[in-house]
């Protein structure tokens, strides 16, 4: 039988869904709802919103390799003098009294605009980000759902602050149904490949960027993927990237001209590989083979006939 790379592609976003570890995911969810009440506890009144979900479960681009639980708990203009102090207070709420009383909780740690934390959860290790920001004004979150973060300083660079908008990362991959596969195999690859310096955040808007002024979207998910490689061959170098949730925050200013360089050869040599054999797709996309789709008694594999709707 031929090889297809979108069948193929479609056993790598499959085996790599979260709910092959739904009984993992259940942990973790009731430790996130956990940690929401205890910041609600603990900060009551001086918070305009309780903690929301966030991150890439949040925006359903997760996959089951590499996922962090992230919230982000909203704080009044008024409540702390400092974008710093707030940011501490969290942090050190966590690692003192809140860490007393969860002995599930092993580490704590300081982020760059985050507090971050890990959980051993009956053996399963997981870590969570919990993002404090303020609101700019008073009473302006519950209308704009703006925030400001605290930036700690890293790699020699000043503590500083960013202006960002949660909820509109969210909605802004909200209906993207075709761009999302796209984004989970990027991340598989990139995960795979050990390419730390290129941010899902940054994966997410390329990819959405590529199928902006599309009116139509290729259905077969190796077309679609093969798109969206080569709009970053071709623009990755060029592009300005604006954070959804402020414009000011220009996302590809993260990668260096470089890294930007690196990323369009990376893109170039797979599409040049993948052209020349279709089987070295394995090689850049592999299935998780832990949750690889189970062979028939045909020789077919069960996630063949699934609709392009379960990769969604």
């Amino acid at each position: 039988m031929e090889f297809s790379k979108t069948k193929h592609l479609e056993d790598v976003v499959y085996s790599h869904k979260m709910t092959h570890i739904q009984s993992i995911m259940d942990k973790a969810l009731k430790k996130r709802d956990e940690i929401k009440d205890a910041l609600k506890d603990k900060y009551g009144n001086k918070r305009p919103t309780r903690a929301i979900n966030s991150g890439s479960y949040a925006k359903h681009t997760a996959i089951n390799i590499k996922f962090d639980i992230d919230i982000s708990q909203p704080f009044k203009h008024d409540s702390f003098t400092t974008l710093q102090e707030m940011a501490d207070d969290v942090f050190n709420y966590f690692n003192t009294e809140y860490k007393e009383k969860d002995n599930q909780l092993t580490q704590v740690r300081k982020q760059t605009k985050s507090t971050g934390l890990t959980f051993d959860l009956e053996g399963d290790i997981i870590c969570m980000d919990v993002v404090s920001g303020r609101e700019l004004t008073q009473d302006d979150y519950v209308e704009t759902n703006r925030l400001k973060l605290y930036v700690r300083e890293e790699n020699e660079q000043d503590a500083t602050s960013t202006l960002t908008n949660i909820q509109n990362h969210t909605e802004h991959i909200n209906g993207k149904s075709k761009e999302r596969p796209v984004i989970r195999l990027l991340k598989v690859w990139k995960h795979n490949k050990g390419k730390k310096y290129i941010k899902s955040f940054f994966l997410e808007l390329i990819v959405i960027r590529a199928f902006k002024n599309e009116t139509t979207i290729p259905v077969d998910l190796w077309e679609r993927l093969k798109k969206a490689m080569e709009f970053i061959r071709d623009n990755v170098e060029t592009i300005k990237l604006e954070d959804p949730g402020n414009s000011n925050n220009i996302v590809s200013n993260d990668l260096t001209e470089q890294e930007k360089k690196n990323l369009s050869n990376d893109m170039k040599t797979m599409l040049e590989r993948i052209e020349e054999r279709s089987e070295n797709i394995k090689i850049y996309f592999a299935v998780n083979e832990k949750y690889a789709p189970k062979e028939e008694s045909n020789g077919n594999k069960s996630a063949a006939i699934l609709g392009t709707s379960r990769f969604s």
